[in-house]
């Protein structure tokens, strides 16, 4: 629009300009002759008849016209208040009416698309009158063709560009439609080609899409690893159940205390592994519920730990519990002794010697935190590993394999109620060997309440 309004602005200023050009422009030619016809007439003094004097001037006007390069052009004699001679057209008598009266020697006029100039030269009691015309607005017919001729080659190249662009455009994102769709159908391994020279919106658009591709891609490997590990998980506990309940059925059964015993075993195995998927199905749906108090931690890790003392025993494995202090944390007490059995049971799948959990109280960042940490010194995990070691399933390894085991939903269930405690969760390596998991809880009630 601005543009259009500025076209517009521009094409009146040159008409202005151009129409007043033109008019001085036919002044000065139609003095020039006038001149020249007084000149003319002054030879030819002895000439009586108005009409003989008229074609002889207007004779040698067309030849000095031609000189100017003018076609249209007229001489007319005035006498008493009267021209004799015809008048070119678009040209009204009653403009030249100043020159009629001697108020100007020379005038010029625009009527319609014409241009005129007159002027007259007083020789004796005779006075001659040069009139020139011409077309109106040439400069500015000129500026529009050769604003049709621009606008021609900008409409050209804009078509051009538009064309590259669209191909530009539209070619990666009729990529990214095509990708999508197939991944939407089931077709994880979807790609969309990404050209590493380009830094634009549309190739971050192709890399999110291949990065949420390969997520999911690999989520549903882990889930796939994970409803086969739970079935497994299951159909263990239950086969030795289902045997040993047989065995005492049939009366084939050694021992009817040795079988019970492994029942009652299998049984709380399975209690344990259905309560862990419940727990991850409430945090999942966030509809896990808490009751918060200050909780002596330290109270709390020293009666999970005293619940794992056989079976660090049975390992030959120490277990040692370190708790100088009472260090209190707003949070649920019974999820934070989740959190600390299953991090004691991972140390103690793994350890060679030693399992060492201590718990203390820290400053950090102006806030207050119960620390408890716990190490073990089994073979440890690789640094590349750490980010990983939360996540369901995931055995030291970035990726999904076929040799993942075990349901994995020990560590899950600690990162996500430890965060849902408003607590933070890490892992670090030990020297030599060895593995450090951290679980800090803030330890006041926060302010909100």
């Amino acid at each position: 629009m601005s543009l259009l309004l500025a076209s517009i602005v521009t094409l009146a200023l040159v008409r202005r300009t151009d129409r007043h050009a033109i008019q001085q422009v036919l002044e000065q030619e139609a003095d020039v002759l006038a001149s020249l016809m007084e000149t003319v007439y002054s030879e030819d003094e002895h000439e009586d008849d108005s009409s003989h004097l008229s074609s002889h001037l207007s004779s040698h006007l067309n030849r000095a016209a031609e000189n100017l390069e003018r076609e249209d052009v007229a001489v007319l004699l005035l006498e008493d208040g009267t021209f004799f001679g015809d008048l070119p057209e678009n040209v009204p008598t009653e403009e030249l009416e100043p020159l009629a009266t001697g108020a100007a020697e020379s005038i010029s006029g625009i009527q319609g698309s014409t241009a005129w100039a007159a002027a007259t030269k007083r020789s004796g009691l005779l006075t001659i009158t040069v009139v020139l015309t011409d077309t109106a607005d040439q400069f500015l017919f000129a500026v529009l063709r050769w604003l049709g001729v621009s606008a021609a080659i900008s409409l050209a190249l804009g078509v051009v560009v538009a064309v590259m662009l669209s191909r530009r455009f539209t070619g990666p994102l009729s990529q990214a439609r095509d990708a999508t769709r197939l991944i939407a159908g089931g077709d994880l391994s979807a790609q969309v080609p990404v050209e590493e020279h380009r830094r634009d919106e549309i190739n971050e658009l192709s890399t999110s899409i291949n990065e949420m591709a390969a997520s999911l891609e690999r989520s549903q490997s882990l889930q796939r690893r994970f409803l086969m590990s739970i079935s497994h998980d299951l159909r263990t506990p239950l086969t030795s159940i289902r045997g040993y309940g047989e065995a005492i059925a049939d009366g084939t059964a050694a021992s009817h205390e040795q079988a019970a015993g492994v029942i009652i075993s299998e049984a709380i195995r399975l209690e344990r592994l259905v309560g862990d998927l419940l727990d991850l199905a409430r945090l999942d749906a966030r509809e896990f519920t808490l009751e918060y108090r200050l909780t002596d931690v330290g109270l709390v890790m020293q009666e999970v730990c005293a619940g794992f003392a056989q079976s660090a025993a049975d390992r030959d494995v120490e277990l040692r519990v370190i708790n100088e202090e009472p260090v209190t944390a707003w949070c649920d007490p019974v999820r934070v002794a989740q959190v600390i059995a299953n991090l004691v049971q991972n140390a103690l799948k793994f350890a060679h010697s030693l399992v060492r959990v201590e718990c203390r109280l820290e400053e950090k960042d102006e806030e207050a935190w119960a620390i408890v940490t716990v190490d073990d010194d089994g073979p440890g995990i690789s640094e590349e590993d750490w980010p990983h070691v939360f996540e369901r399933l995931y055995v030291a390894r970035h990726t999904p394999k076929a040799k993942e085991a075990g349901s994995g939903l020990g560590l899950t269930i600690v990162a996500e109620l430890t965060e849902v405690m408003g607590g933070k969760v890490s892992v670090t390596a030990l020297r030599p060997t060895g593995t450090r998991f951290t679980v800090q809880l803030p330890a006041r009630e926060p302010a909100d309440g």
